[in-house]
């Protein structure tokens, strides 16, 4: 093939595709090789006849509103094609005892908790006001520039020290030294499925800039499917002159003297013999830094990065099972668009985990019903949900395609028959249902062990501590939810911000 790219990209999920986008803007040449048929990743929608499946987004609170990421929403057309439909709320949650509804209007749902739990008004004040306030002063740190960037990091220990001590802190602790009440412990970590599923593993300064988010902007979904964000950027790139090859397998990242060079591919349609390979400057790794060590680099090459990897622990999969209704779920007695399912047996913030990892009939799920917004996802007069609760590789590996598919029933059954006894009216207008497991997600997307989300974000490898865009081989780079700074759409899409930065300075390009 001829070199005419300054940069490729292995992989076309939002970290890749906004690296490519951002690059592409600033004039470079880009080449992006997808495995899969279509480029998305996790940000992906598939049809099923009349309906649309939304595969993975539930909601975001990326917009951008980020000053770093508007000018690329804004020239892509992200900001102007895309309709983020508002969520009604940010969830509902119905414990084992307890009901609420966490609102999108912050002061009314402080008012509303302080109303039920009364013993708590001043700690629910107190929680607000450092979650804002560790959010707020990390964000200001991240966009400062120049001298002032460095008085701030010198200055961090003493004008700083509640933000630093949260980086190393987690949510648990947190939570606990707040609070007394374990029913508003697990109310305020209903959504703790965006982030990870133990809250004493997850990092309090992590947890606390993504849930502001959501806090002050609410959760939106786009109409019409995740997919389209992809689209758009996929789109946008190829106007500015790249390229984006689908069905196309990089079996190995050429380096020469510990410099990346290139890339050899072959099409998947065609098998592993057909390969072919490009010489490039640069190289972005979209997919997982796992795959790339193990599969796409020798294996002298990979044992320095290995290394630096070697104690990141992997954040769990998850499990979805897709349903679509003859009526919308609005109809059937269900009267929120999230809503979290914790009521199978009483426990406390120290039993959450064990709970996430328990029996499929009593595992924790959130219900995403997008019949309660304008998702255009269903035909007019039909409902389409979603189910999802925490998935672990280690309950499929090893089994045999048979086993598989009957675990994978009877798993879909169970949760099926959990919520027909939550919403009784549902029985009988199901008419069909599919499920995604840690396997599946582990097959689509080639990410290890089916991680939704790369490394866990616990408080040693989340953030600053997290893998960053530059690999030890020069000019390799990351660009994934498994680097800085990870978890979600929205941090695919930074960190693909942050890689395009990286190699932009590194060429020079201010």
């Amino acid at each position: 093939m001829e070199n005419r790219y300054d940069a490729v990209v292995i992989g076309a999920g939002l970290g890749g595709l906004t690296a490519a986008a951002e690059l592409a803007r600033r004039k470079l040449r880009i080449l992006v090789i997808e495995q899969h048929s279509r480029p998305g990743g996790a940000a992906t929608a598939f049809r099923r006849g009349k309906f649309m499946y939304e595969a993975g987004l539930h909601m975001t609170a990326t917009r951008g509103r980020d000053p770093e990421l508007r000018e690329l929403f804004r020239e892509s057309g992200i900001s102007d094609k895309l309709h983020f439909v508002p969520a009604p709320e940010f969830y509902c949650i119905h414990g084992h005892d307890f009901s609420f509804v966490f609102g999108n209007d912050i002061p009314d749902t402080i008012r509303r908790l302080k109303i039920q739990f009364p013993e708590e008004s001043d700690a629910i004040d107190t929680y607000f006001h450092k979650i804002f306030s560790m959010s707020d002063t990390a964000l200001q740190i991240n966009q400062s520039r120049g001298l002032r960037h460095i008085f701030q990091m010198l200055a961090a220990p003493v004008l700083y020290r509640d933000t630093l001590k949260a980086m190393f802190a987690n949510v648990g602790d947190f939570l606990d030294r707040t609070f007394r009440n374990e029913r508003l412990k697990i109310l305020l970590l209903a959504n703790i499925g965006y982030y990870g599923d133990d809250p004493y593993q997850l990092s309090l300064l992590f947890f606390a800039i993504a849930q502001t988010g959501y806090y002050r902007q609410g959760g939106h979904y786009i109409r019409g499917g995740s997919h389209q964000l992809a689209d758009t950027l996929a789109d946008y790139i190829t106007r500015k002159g790249g390229k984006i090859m689908t069905g196309v397998q990089v079996s190995k990242i050429l380096v020469k003297d510990n410099k990346a060079s290139g890339v050899e591919f072959y099409e998947k349609n065609r098998g592993k013999k057909q390969t072919k390979q490009i010489d490039v400057p640069y190289i972005i790794a979209n997919a997982a830094i796992p795959h790339v060590l193990n599969e796409l680099l020798e294996e002298n090459t990979a044992r320095r990065e290995r290394k630096k990897i070697a104690k990141l622990e992997i954040a769990p999969s998850i499990m979805s099972v897709y349903i679509e209704t003859d009526k919308p779920l609005s109809e059937l007695g269900n009267a929120f668009y999230s809503t979290c399912f914790y009521d199978s047996r009483p426990f406390d913030l120290h039993g959450m985990a064990d709970l996430h990892r328990t029996d499929y009939d009593q595992r924790p799920f959130i219900l995403c019903d997008y019949s309660q917004i304008d998702a255009a996802l269903a035909p007019e007069g039909k409902g389409y949900a979603v189910l999802s609760l925490f998935d672990y590789y280690a309950d499929w590996a090893g089994l045999s395609p048979e086993a598989y598919r009957s675990k994978k029933a009877a798993a879909v059954t169970t949760q099926m028959e959990r919520l027909y006894r939550k919403l009784p009216q549902m029985r009988g207008h199901v008419l069909r249902t599919e499920a995604a497991t840690a396997r599946t997600m582990e097959r689509y997307l080639q990410t290890p062990q089916g991680s939704a989300y790369g490394f866990s974000q616990k408080p040693r490898q989340a953030l600053l501590f997290r893998p960053g865009a530059r690999s030890t081989v020069k000019n390799l780079y990351y660009a994934s939810a498994w680097t800085l700074p990870g978890g979600g759409f929205g941090g695919a899409i930074s960190g693909g911000k942050i890689c395009a930065d990286t190699i932009l300075k590194d060429l020079g390009i201010r």
